[in-house]
């Protein structure tokens, strides 16, 4: 009976089967066979299955490249000896170590030379000497781009028995007055060399194009203009790599097979198209939903809920889909989260072991420096040191905080005294920034919250709030009782987030302000979530934002008023 259950369950996989089977077996075979040797898609294929990696891989080795350069400037552009260079009438004579500095660097292969300009783009030293070169004739007309701080000048093609090259300026700056140049000629061929494992001769090759003007070979040549059949993102502004065609490998097949095709598809039409006319309404009405399904879960959206009510095979492949997205969205989190705690957890651990002792060390040495320390100003200089000192300790300690929490003590406690307290804390602050501070909502809520896990969840809330909104704002802090739940809110009408900002916003290290760690939020959400509550933004730009913090109520009862 059981056997005979299951075969009526497959009876629409059965009847569809076999009647393509008698219709197109024979026919579908041969096109199946000649669209596998000779189909027009097949450079589509290899283009999505194959180039879209290898290119992003390529574009990243070239990124590194320059970068390389551009740390080797900034390394000579510090040096004091550069300073003097450029500062000192010395009529383009460079000091002995400074020359021996850019010797050592200029034997690295990449490089030709390392030329010293004054402001005017006039060459005052060139290293090494016999590295002098007119420049080219063209060079006003050379591609310029500006990437990372520096400007990148060519490439120069190969000529006249010289080979190719490009180089990387960087100017050398003296109290935010520019005072000279240092730039880098660099061999090209070092830079299209990193696209040679994407070469596949007498199929495609890959081409540096600049601005769309120069077109170099994996070689550092000239190259010619073919037909683009993939390229890359800006590798910098203006450079990219194309994948060219190269033969005639993916030329449209010969006449006769043509024809053969032809042959073959109408003879499959002819069969199919009677057969797939009734089943195709019905069968549709089932597989689009699952097709659809599997777009959005290849899209990422593991959340897609697909109707379950299909027959046979076509409803448990949609409830197969359900599973898998709820399965591969907690796989992906769960993965993620704890590779960032593992990674964090031994960073934490290196710095704490590694830093903190020796800050403790510097720091009693400071405080005992200074009670000898008879001169004001000294003194004042201890005190930024101790100061520093402190604010290296405060951002281990985040580090510390995020990667190995403490587990929280849960406790029913009045929200209402959490708040005051945090007002208090932020007066001071709040009243230095010009901010005015609003305390206002139901006293009576209770929550079962750890109580320090809870300060630090608002201070941190708060302090962003107040860092966000200008002279003369506002900052709300408010309660309130919903469906159930006590709702928490710190909201400002400061300057906002963006869509993109807020969608980041609670990534570890993502931060848009340059002296912060962007590790706050992130360590809010965590406490918050060991709490058993959950974190809501709503921000847009100009309007400020709003931070939601809910918790279930505690049974117990509170009563009082802010």
């Amino acid at each position: 009976m059981e056997l005979w259950a299951d075969r009526k369950k497959l009876s629409v996989v059965r009847r569809y089967l076999w009647g393509s089977l008698i219709a197109a077996l024979i026919p579908l075979a041969l096109v199946a066979g000649l669209y596998d040797r000779y189909s027009a898609n097949l450079l589509d294929s290899i283009t999505t299955n194959r180039f879209q990696f290898e290119l992003d891989a390529t574009t990243a080795k070239v990124v590194n490249f320059l970068e390389v350069q551009i740390n080797l400037l900034q390394n000579i552009a510090n040096l004091p000896d550069t300073t003097d260079f450029f500062t000192s009438d010395t009529n383009g004579d460079i000091s002995e170590r400074l020359e021996d500095f850019l010797l050592l660097e200029t034997e690295n292969p990449d490089i030709y030379a390392i030329e010293l300009m004054d402001v005017d783009n006039n060459v005052l030293q060139t290293i090494p000497r016999t590295g002098e070169r007119a420049r080219p004739k063209e060079y006003n007309t050379l591609p310029l781009t500006f990437y990372e701080g520096v400007e990148v000048l060519g490439p120069v093609l190969p000529e006249g028995g010289f080979p190719g090259w490009f180089s990387v300026r960087m100017p050398v700056s003296l109290d935010q007055q520019k005072i000279g140049f240092i730039s880098l000629r660099a061999r090209l061929s070092s830079l299209t060399e990193l696209a040679g494992p994407l070469l596949e001769p007498g199929i495609y090759e890959p081409q540096i194009v600049v601005f769309d003007r120069v077109r170099v070979t994996v070689v550092g040549t000239e190259a010619l203009p073919r037909k683009v059949i993939a390229q890359s993102r800006h590798m910098i502004p203006g450079w990219k790599i194309k994948m060219v065609e190269s033969g005639d490998f993916y030329q449209a097949p010969k006449t006769n097979i043509r024809y053969l095709l032809l042959v073959a598809a109408v003879i499959s039409a002819m069969g199919l198209v009677y057969l797939f006319f009734r089943m195709s309404a019905r069968l549709s009405r089932y597989l689009y939903p699952l097709s659809e399904g599997a777009r959005e879960i290849a899209n990422g959206n593991f959340g897609y809920q697909i109707s379950e009510d299909a027959p046979g095979e076509l409803g448990v492949l949609a409830r197969s889909y359900n599973r898998m997205g709820e399965q591969l969205s907690h796989l992906l989190d769960s993965r993620v989260e704890v590779e960032r705690r593992a990674a964090l957890g031994n960073m934490a651990a290196g710095i704490a072991h590694e830093i903190r002792n020796p800050l403790a060390t510097i720091s009693t040495t400071v405080h005992g420096l200074k009670r000898s320390e008879q001169n004001a100003e000294r003194r004042d200089m201890f005190d930024i040191i101790s100061s520093e000192i402190l604010r290296a300790d405060k951002t281990i300690q985040e580090f510390l905080n995020y990667a190995r929490p403490r587990e929280p003590m849960r406790q029913p406690m009045a929200v209402k005294n959490v708040l005051k307290t945090i007002k208090t804390l932020i007066a001071s602050t709040a009243h230095s920034a010009g901010i005015t501070v609003i305390l206002t909502g139901d006293s009576n809520l209770m929550i079962d919250v750890d109580q320090s896990h809870l300060r630090q969840i608002l201070l941190n809330l708060a302090l962003n709030a107040i860092q966000a909104t200008p002279e003369g704002g506002h900052v709300t802090l408010r309660t309130y009782r919903d469906k159930g739940q006590a709702v928490l809110v710190v909201a400002d009408d400061g300057c906002g987030m963006g869509s993109d900002d807020l969608a980041r916003v609670l990534r570890p290290f993502y931060t848009t302000r340059a002296e912060g760690s962007g590790l706050g939020l992130s360590i809010t959400k965590q406490l918050v979530e060991a709490n058993g509550g959950t974190l809501e933004f709503d921000s847009e730009y100009g309007a400020g934002t709003t931070v939601s913090v809910i918790f279930p109520i505690s049974t117990m009862r509170h009563g009082g008023l802010f």
